[in-house]
């Protein structure tokens, strides 16, 4: 019988959602295939790093939204 991985916290799904973003410009589904995540948990987290300041969008669609790191003004 295989033994469930232990529950992973906010803080670390969200430095492997930034991490993944050194790729450049991702999609939900990229960043959920990616990591392992599921869609939903990926899309709740964007939201939260988009609150944050850390992620902005870049293109959304019925279909499909792109993201990017947000670029910091010197």
């Amino acid at each position: 019988m295989r033994r469930r991985q232990p529950k992973r916290t906010f803080k670390e799904i969200r430095e492997l959602i930034l991490k993944d973003f050194s790729k450049g410009q991702r999609t939900v589904n990229e960043i959920a295939q990616s990591t392992g995540l599921t869609w939903r948990t990926v899309d709740n987290h964007i939201i939260h790093l988009i609150g944050k300041g850390l992620v902005e969008p870049v293109f959304i669609s019925e279909y499909v939204k792109i993201y990017r790191l947000k670029q910091v003004k010197p």
